[in-house]
This record gives structure tokens, sequence and C-alpha cells, in this order.
């Protein structure tokens, strides 16, 4: 059995209990916008090498889309800062298999499943009080050039862009200081970031590309 053929089992056995959550999607992607401005993003990914998927649990702004022109219909995990790998013991990376035995692919579907039902509602209700826990988060808190977990649990790999999406948050709430701190946090970060990638021939193609990111971050951190 292929991806795409697994793929059909998921239709058949995942998807109609996930839409009876109030979900949308199709296929290896889903999503669910909430009322608190929170975008829930589960996924499915197959493997390169084939016979086997992982699944993720993510989160996306409705604040930050309408900001930076974004779909969230087309929005997934991939494109997400928060996120966390599902597995049926909740916590560590796991992997579903899948053969040519159709019962056991089966099981895998509903494993999948289960998991999601018992660990993976409890990540996205951990945001069920938005703007809460980010609202807590303060700019001293991102100084230390450490990487900050949110709730002391969830791994944030781009500290920029929680930066960035902090700064935006607060100037949402009306927390203009707070945010210029932010900024300020953020602009320090891209300067550390550019000296690391801004390196060689000025003239090359890499360097070039670099530069144009780091003037984007630095445009994007900035307070309007």
């Amino acid at each position: 059995m292929n991806a795409s053929e697994f793929k059909k089992l998921v239709a058949e056995h995942f998807s109609p209990k996930i839409r009876d959550l109030g979900w949308k999607g199709s296929g290896f992607h889903f999503r669910k916008m909430q009322e608190n401005g929170i975008g829930n993003i589960f996924g499915i990914q197959g493997s390169w090498y084939g016979g086997e998927v992982c699944c993720e649990t993510a989160i996306n702004f409705e604040f930050m889309n309408k900001l930076y022109g974004i779909e969230f219909k087309k929005e997934t995990y991939a494109s997400s800062l928060i996120r966390k790998r599902l597995s049926p013991k909740g916590e560590g990376d796991h992997h579903w298999y899948f053969s040519n035995n159709i019962e056991k692919n089966i099981e895998s579907v509903n494993s999948i499943w289960k998991a999601f039902e018992k660990h993976g509602l409890n990540f996205y209700n951990d945001f069920n009080n938005f703007p809460h826990p980010f609202d807590k988060i303060k700019p001293k808190d991102l100084k230390s050039g450490k990487s900050h977990k949110i709730l002391g649990k969830y791994f944030v790999v781009n500290q920029i862009e929680l930066t960035n999406i902090l700064k935006e948050l607060n100037l949402l709430l009306g927390n203009t200081r707070i945010a210029e701190e932010f900024s300020r946090v953020g602009l320090e970060r891209i300067n550390e970031h550019s000296k690391r990638i801004l390196t060689g021939n000025k003239n090359n193609k890499y360097y070039k590309q670099s530069e144009k990111y780091i003037e984007k971050l630095i445009k994007n951190m900035k307070i309007k």
C-alpha cells in the first residue's frame, strides 16, 4: 500500500470523525478556526521512504493571517510556528506504519484517531483562552537568547517570528510600549542572525537572497 491508498483509509475512517468536531479539510490536512482567533491545524505527513506517516498538531493566528493576507484554508502545519508531533503516549516522536494488510492499516488509522482524541485535543485546549498564554510573555523572557517554550513545553524554533507575533499581538491589545520593546528585542535578534548568514562574497546569489530576507525581517519587525 502506498500513501495515496492510505489516504483513502484516512478519508473513510478518520475524516468523518474529525469533521463531527467541526473541522474542515480532506486528505492529510484539516483545519478549524476557533471563535477566539486561534486556528487549529492537524496534518498527516508521509515519509520520504514510504510505508509510514507521522502526525502534527499546530496552531495559527487569525490576526496574523489578516495582517499578511494569508488564507487560513491554505495553511498547513509546515508553516505553523507552534506545533507538536502526535504520539499515542502523548510525548515523543512516533510513526504509524502501513503495509499490504488492510486490517492492520485500518488499525493504524484508528490509532491516529485515538491519539488525536486523547492527546491532540489537549494541545489545542491549551490555547482556548487566547490571548493567554501569549499575553503573559514579556520582552525580557526573550532577551536571554535561549529558545522560549510556550507554557514551558512547546518548543519554538523561530524566535524571531515569535517575537514579531508578540509585537503584533501587543499592538492589537493596545500595549504599545510593550510592543515597542518586543520590536527592539526582535531587531537585535535579526542583527545577530544577519551576522551568521551574511558571509562570503557579497556578489554571489546566496548573499543577495539572504540580504533581501534580512531586509524583509527588519521591515516586518519595525512598528509602522
